[in-house]
């Protein structure tokens, strides 16, 4: 009876540690991924966002924005290929990937009137992939005004 009880402590004993060791080896829940209206209502912010700091000059700030955008919509590629039977991971991909590049050179020589065509561009973009995607209601246009009041978009001074 004692050698019985000292096997089926071992067997427990070792159970115990492998189910353990194969809890810690397990791979952690992953998040849900964004949904299209989450990652599109943040675009939208850099894209507002991307036209006050370029239009200020703030060339390194409208960098940083431009490449948070692409950044945003390569997730739609990733994460968000078919939405509601609408291939936009594809059409965001051969919509969008040339105006971004074309405000990258824009950013990169410091030219206004560069920049100005080139968000222009990719603004057009935007829409082209919202009709696009039956969602022509939905226009993207230059921001009038700044809703960022606690931020400023001048260039940092040296």
């Amino acid at each position: 009876m004692k050698h019985i009880s000292m096997m089926i402590s071992i067997v427990t004993v070792a159970v115990s540690l492998t189910v353990a060791a194969a809890a810690q080896t397990a791979s952690p829940p992953q998040p849900p991924a964004p949904g299209l209206a989450e990652v599109m209502l943040v675009t939208q912010t850099r894209h507002a966002k991307l036209w006050l700091a370029g239009n200020a000059k703030n060339w390194e700030l409208a960098d940083y924005q431009i490449e948070e955008l692409k950044e945003g919509l390569e997730d739609v590629v990733k994460f968000i290929a078919n939405y509601k039977g609408i291939a936009v991971g594809q059409m965001t991909e051969a919509t969008m990937l040339e105006p971004i590049s074309e405000v990258e050179g824009a950013i990169k020589s410091r030219v206004s009137a560069k920049f100005v065509a080139s968000f222009d561009k990719l603004t057009a973009a935007c829409n082209r992939c919202h009709v696009a995607s039956s969602r022509d209601f939905i226009v993207i246009q230059r921001p009038g005004t700044s809703s960022f009041s606690n931020q400023s978009f001048a260039p940092k001074r040296r």
